[in-house]
């Protein structure tokens, strides 16, 4: 359960910069951050997060290019957000 705890804080930290750089600023780097986090995810056997996440992924991936939807993009950093901070508070 602690691996699962620092997981979610890990996800939560990138989640934090993110919102500090400006989701605006999302780059390749961050879709790499998040492919990463999905290898995990998939071993916490995460269904939903990993949905969550590759949603993520996909728009952000297409904004970095040129031609994603902001907007978009923010909705699914929400969702992420939202499934990290209850999970911290359900496990706590």
């Amino acid at each position: 359960m602690e691996d699962y705890n620092q997981f979610m804080q890990q996800i939560g930290g990138w989640a934090e910069e993110l919102l500090l750089r400006g989701i605006s600023q999302f780059t390749m780097k961050d879709v790499g951050v998040l492919e990463q986090f999905l290898v995990e995810i998939k071993r916490f056997q995460l269904t939903f997060l990993e949905e969550i996440v590759g949603l993520l992924i996909a728009e952000g991936r297409s904004l970095a290019l040129g031609n994603g939807n902001e907007e978009l993009l923010l909705n699914h950093y929400c969702r992420l957000t939202q499934y990290v901070q209850l999970s911290i508070q359900e496990t706590s």
